[in-house]
């Protein structure tokens, strides 16, 4: 019988796929119909010029294409400025933070961080993550050299950012990203290569489909994760978009509904 660390290790890799750039690069090319390969992004080749100018591009694109757990973090942010402390804040927002360096996407501010009663012994207070969802706004605003930076407005003090970060360490993929990415890799790289638009949109279509089935699966992967509870659900008695588990002593946020009684 395998031990529950083999069956771990298991799980995971079924779940990766090894895999390089030159590979994810030969990935695409095949599914153009191009019977040549590549042995590196920089030889030189027609293949490698086409796929190398597009690499960034398409890469980016499939990582913001659905919220992959591969490359979910999260993060405090860095505050600029406090408008309760008469900083300047565009309105009407009390906090400007600066955005990650490395964020592609920002998923969710998490909501206001409260202590709840201890239920166990020795234990005064347990964190917990209540509130309703938190509203944001990405924008622009110059620091004090007068450069353009990145920033995230809202309410939230203390504000905690969770977002997808831009993995280019291809170890990392998993499975189903290997095949995204290389399906739309093709699609941009259909053009300059074959010249068929026809081809450009059906791979595009193939890397549809990959990513529709990436949104299910990371959305079913560990525990069920709501990022944000709908107001009719919140009214009829459903809160705390995360709970683990319902009935027990900690709470995070977002996981499974839990009813209030």
């Amino acid at each position: 019988m395998r031990s529950p660390a083999r069956r771990r290790r298991n799980c995971t890799e079924r779940g990766r796929r090894v895999a390089d750039q030159v590979t994810i690069a030969n990935l695409a090319l095949a599914g153009i119909g191009t019977r040549s390969t590549i042995s590196s992004l920089q030889e030189g080749s027609a293949e490698a010029l086409a796929i190398s100018l597009q690499w960034d591009a398409a890469l980016d694109a499939t990582l913001r294409g659905a919220h992959w757990n591969f490359a979910r973090k999260q993060a405090s942010l860095a505050l600029l400025n406090d408008a309760t402390q008469n900083q300047p804040v565009p309105t009407p927002w009390q906090y400007e933070y600066a955005l990650p360096p490395d964020c592609l996407l920002a998923r969710f501010v998490m909501p206001m961080v409260q202590s709840t009663p201890g239920s166990l012994p020795g234990v005064s207070s347990l964190p917990a993550y209540v509130g309703p969802p938190v509203r944001f706004l990405l924008g622009v605003d110059s620091d004090a050299s007068g450069n353009d930076i990145a920033v995230i407005l809202t309410n939230q003090a203390s504000a905690i950012l969770v977002y997808t970060k831009r993995i280019t360490n291809p170890q990392l993929f998993d499975a189903e990203f290997v095949q995204a990415f290389a399906a739309t890799l093709s699609a941009f790289i259909a053009i300059p290569l074959t010249g068929d638009k026809s081809l450009a949109k059906m791979r595009m279509d193939v890397a549809q489909e990959w990513l529709f089935k990436a949104q299910a699966r990371n959305g079913n992967e560990g525990l069920t994760i709501v990022d944000s509870t709908p107001d009719w659900m919140r009214v009829r008695g459903y809160a705390s978009d995360w709970a683990y588990p319902d009935g027990g002593y900690f709470y995070y946020g977002p996981q499974a509904l839990t009813i209030i009684s």
